[in-house]
């Protein structure tokens, strides 16, 4: 018969103590994270900004871990196109760019609206716009592919208040209570999620139903897939994208939102919009599509390469500083649908 032995309950004890820090300590975030919010909303974008990017900047100059792994992730990428004395302020503004991210999903709830978002820079450029509309009213499917640049998280925001109706794929956040605000805030203007565990059968349904489906594709991290040069880096990307656009016959767009300023302005970007006309003629279609969308997502990060979140796990980081040409390894998780497709999504 089972004891209660004092190892054992020692062990429960540990076990119920550390559950119960970890449930504090993600209590107090919320609460700090709340009482931020009311006081970046009172100060208003200028201030807010300012405010949190002295934090970072200070926060960054003084953790030697945090900035020795940001260069050494900046170095292996972006040796062949920017000076040494480039690669260390773009990791600085590159960080201070990371905290603007969480300062904008306080914001948005009260200046992102739908009558206001266009003073913001929120507008999709035409002819993007145009096209965009126009293939959801002839019910034409549309990928949209969109990395780590940027406030990604106001992509959905504005891609819904610029009138299309899109499922986006997101893998949740380990705080439940940060993923509830986050997605609140990704969902303001009508845009979907899906999460990954049933994204696979939900990105076949929303694009066999001629919807707009965003994934978010990072090629500096994944680790299967199509082997490709990323910034002089070897590297490998999912064929996903360009498996589900040759099947429906879907439309690739590469977009992002681009930070002008200080002061919570934007600019939607399309670096590259093609579809099945481009690649009628080509051997490879998967491969095509795959080369090509990650040419446009390099595009995006050499024009400001400070806006890309080169920085997102320095333990990671670390890590991969260590051998930045090598095969790396990453959080990608493989999704394989009941068509046999596989999707890989890094964490969010």
């Amino acid at each position: 018969m089972w004891r209660n032995t004092p190892t054992t309950s020692a062990k429960h004890d540990g076990r119920f103590a550390r559950v119960a820090l970890a449930r504090a300590a993600a209590s107090f975030a919320d609460y700090y994270r709340t009482f931020l919010t009311l006081v970046l909303r009172c100060l208003g974008p200028r201030w807010a900004y300012a405010l949190m990017a002295g934090l970072a900047r200070r926060y960054y100059d003084t953790a030697d871990a945090v900035r020795s792994s940001g260069e050494a992730r900046c170095r292996a990428f972006l040796k062949d196109w920017r000076s040494e004395a480039e690669i260390k302020e773009i990791s600085r503004q590159a960080f201070v760019h990371r905290i603007w991210n969480l300062t904008d999903l306080m914001l948005a709830p009260r200046f992102l609206r739908a009558e206001t978002y266009d003073r913001y820079g929120g507008r999709i450029p035409e002819p993007y716009r145009r096209l965009l509309l126009e293939a959801q009213q002839h019910g034409q499917p549309v990928i949209l592919v969109t990395t780590y640049y940027g406030p990604y998280d106001l992509l959905p925001l504005f891609v819904g208040h610029n009138g299309v109706r899109a499922n986006a794929v997101y893998r949740p956040h380990p705080n439940r209570r940060f993923d509830r605000y986050r997605q609140s805030v990704r969902t303001l203007a009508g845009c979907e999620m899906l999460t990954h565990s049933g994204a696979a059968m939900g990105i076949s349904e929303a694009l066999a139903n001629g919807r707009t489906v965003a994934i978010l594709i990072d090629p500096t991290e994944v680790h299967k897939g199509t082997p490709i040069s990323f910034l002089g880096v070897p590297s490998r990307v999912p064929r996903t994208v360009g498996l589900l656009a040759e099947r429906y016959g879907a439309v690739v767009a590469v977009a992002a939102v681009r930070r002008l300023s200080e002061s919570f302005q934007f600019r939607l970007v399309v670096s590259d919009y093609f579809g099945p006309n481009d690649w009628r003629e080509q051997r490879d279609v998967t491969d095509y599509i795959t080369r090509r969308y990650c040419g446009a997502i390099e595009r995006l990060i050499l024009e400001v390469p400070e806006l890309f979140l080169w920085l997102r796990n320095a333990s990671a980081a670390a890590r991969r500083a260590d051998h930045p040409r090598g095969e790396r390894e990453s959080g990608a998780e493989r999704i394989v649908n009941g068509a046999g497709l596989v999707f890989a999504k890094q964490k969010e």
